[in-house]
């Protein structure tokens, strides 16, 4: 099976491509420009492995949170794709697939998911491990560190770059946090094992309804 893995939910363009048991990495390096690079960057990589576009079976997604314009550009890019081609697309959640790859670094604890947005408010989001996958502990959001819920009780691992606010994070959730790994940028491995899990549990969207997630225009909402 042939997966095309996109993610621009941050500055950087994670891109990869699986053939088989091969996983291919050609992500960019943060800074690159998302609007002139992913399209160039989908064919250099898709020439390199011989492989054409009629041969992709699915598209595996990033869906954010994350920038909104890099959001937009990999959302409509696999949208085209998904379209033309007539592929299943297979949309993951960027700050799940950070705890993915957490967990595929040898954490066996519940793994927190803690991003800057602006001021003290962070986007958040907790996982637990099951068996080789996490799943969502809580639902993910955006809030002020103070207005965080407690987590439920357990051991907890924390990733992403809000842990300035570690102590304040720790007060609100009832935790403290046993490990922290700095880390914004998901991975093409960490992509590939929740998309192959989505895939496998039939959690596909066709191109028409593939969307970003805006967990700070979700909030606006609510409160209007």
């Amino acid at each position: 099976m042939n997966l095309l893995i996109i993610d621009t939910s941050t500055r950087s363009t994670v891109l990869g491509l699986a053939r088989g048991d091969e996983l291919i990495d050609r992500s960019s390096v943060p800074g690159a420009s998302h609007s002139r690079e992913i399209l160039p960057s989908i064919e250099a990589l898709l020439a390199e492995t011989g492989t054409s576009l009629k041969q992709l079976d699915g598209i595996i997604f990033g869906q954010g949170p994350g920038s909104f314009t890099g959001l937009r550009i990999s959302v409509g890019v696999v949208q085209g794709l998904g379209y033309g081609l007539d592929l299943p697309l297979v949309p993951v959640s960027s700050m799940a697939a950070l705890a993915q790859a957490c967990r595929g670094r040898g954490s066996e604890t519940d793994i927190f998911v803690a991003l800057t947005a602006r001021l003290e408010e962070i986007y958040y989001g907790g996982y637990t491990v099951a068996g080789e996958i996490v799943e969502p502990a809580i639902s993910e959001g955006v809030a002020d560190v103070a207005d965080l819920e407690p987590l439920p009780a357990g051991a907890w691992a924390g990733v992403g770059n809000a842990w300035a606010l570690q102590d304040k994070i720790e007060s609100a959730t009832g935790v403290h946090f046993t490990a922290i790994q700095e880390e914004t940028i998901p991975s093409v491995q960490a992509l590939f094992t929740l998309g192959c899990a989505g895939l496998a549990a039939g959690q596909t969207v066709d191109a028409l309804n593939a969307s970003p997630v805006y967990l700070r225009e979700e909030v606006a909402q609510k409160s209007r």
